[in-house]
């Protein structure tokens, strides 16, 4: 995942109305280009995100391409109050942009996958599950988020499409396979102990 996410990186982009998702099975990375008009009063606040050690959430907006594609556009993230029932304010967008972006395709937790809809507008949702989303809103909308490439967006952009990389998962399992092997010589002195004292 990390070679083929350095790959993308060095891509050439695609058209959004020309993305083939079919020939995809991994689309975190894929960069696209896009003329996106918003739609009104689609707006949710992903609740009980973390950004440089500060609580708060990430906003997204659903918007259209040329084409008539839902898309969930990440406006970013945005620190809570701390009153729970004070919600940010976001500067929504409310004219077409044209923009660069990278697609992200958030992995589903199957222990927590309910998506736990506020009726407030902003809508504070607990989990993106877009699935279910498409079914309340009315909209067939597109397996993924855009995050925007831009050097002048409002809001921070939080970008971690592995929670661990490769030299963490090695270290660990090196640490684990030491302490299976500390364990496994322990147990065979132990038993060689316990053999010694019955001759």
């Amino acid at each position: 995942m990390e070679q083929v996410l350095s790959a993308r990186e060095q891509s050439a982009v695609i058209g959004i109305d020309e993305l083939h998702l079919a020939d995809l099975t991994y689309v975190t990375g894929v960069k696209v280009a896009a003329k996106l008009s918003p739609i009104k009063g689609r707006y949710l606040l992903l609740d009980n995100q973390i950004y440089q050690g500060e609580v708060g959430y990430l906003a997204y907006q659903l918007m259209e391409s040329e084409k008539g594609m839902k898309v969930l556009l990440e406006r970013g993230f945005l620190p809570a109050s701390t009153q729970r029932e004070q919600l940010p304010k976001v500067a929504w967008l409310t004219a077409p942009i044209n923009i660069t972006a990278r697609l992200y395709q958030r992995s589903a937790n199957p222990l927590s996958d309910k998506l736990y809809m506020e009726t407030s507008i902003p809508h504070r949702i607990q989990n993106l599950n877009i699935e279910r989303l498409t079914q309340i809103w009315g909209y067939s909308i597109q397996p993924y988020v855009l995050q925007p490439i831009a050097s002048e967006w409002p809001y921070p952009q939080p970008w971690q499409p592995v929670p661990l990389g490769s030299n963490k998962h090695f270290g660990y399992s090196i640490q684990w396979f030491s302490m299976a092997a500390a364990l496994l010589i322990l147990s065979l002195w132990v038993t060689f102990r316990l053999c010694k004292g019955k001759e």
